[in-house]
């Protein structure tokens, strides 16, 4: 992991989204390489914050350049709206010294790696369909209990 801004448009591109988000400065470079694509939306955080960018959910949303904008309570809720309601796939790049992994961990972001090159950033990861395993407990074998059937009156 060397270049942040490449590997995001490298899971872009293997992600092939039908939908993508990039919530980023205007002049961000991200937002002249996705430019093309069809597909493709851009906002600021503060547009999302403050419902002026009413979107659908998108298969994919990027943050870059944001959080460190942001306060934390308003970077707290703008990646719980991107992971909550507009988007199913969310890959963000954070300052670990500003923004712990504890706290994306709390907010349900897994870290993926840092860019020691690129300041020490790191590259967070959510996605809707994997962000928590099945506890051992919740199976068809601890649900009905049937060790104890004929044993005791319920």
């Amino acid at each position: 992991m060397s270049d942040p801004l490449r590997d995001l448009e490298r899971i872009a591109a293997e992600l092939a989204p039908c939908s993508t988000l990039l919530v980023a400065p205007p002049s961000h470079p991200l937002a002249a390489r996705f430019a093309a694509q069809a597909d493709y939306r851009r906002c600021d955080a503060a547009a999302l914050l403050d419902g002026d960018c009413t979107l659908p959910r998108q298969q994919l949303a990027l943050v870059a350049d944001t959080l460190e904008r942001l306060t934390p309570t308003r970077a707290d809720a703008l990646l719980a709206l991107l992971r909550d309601r507009l988007a199913e796939t969310l890959y963000c790049l954070a300052d670990p010294a500003r923004w712990p992994p504890s706290r994306m961990l709390a907010l349900g972001l897994q870290p993926l790696g840092r860019y020691p090159r690129a300041g020490g950033i790191a590259l967070y990861h959510f996605d809707l369909y994997d962000y928590k395993r099945t506890p051992d407990w919740l199976n068809a074998r601890n649900w009905a209990n049937p060790e104890q059937w004929n044993k005791h009156r319920w």
